[in-house]
């Protein structure tokens, strides 16, 4: 049961993420496709620290 717990949280911080990487990319007029792999990893990365400090 617990598990199931820990994965909703972490489907939700995910998504929350997910959000915030095309919040930015939105606000810069950039697309997906504009950025390479390293670079979406570099922005996922980032915006999942920003969400998990709030």
């Amino acid at each position: 049961m617990k598990s199931t717990k820990n994965n909703a949280i972490d489907k939700e911080l995910f998504i929350t993420a997910l959000n915030e990487c095309y919040r930015r990319l939105n606000e810069t007029g950039l697309t997906v496709k504009d950025l390479s792999k390293e670079g979406f990893t570099l922005l996922f990365q980032s915006a999942y620290k920003a969400v998990t400090a709030r």
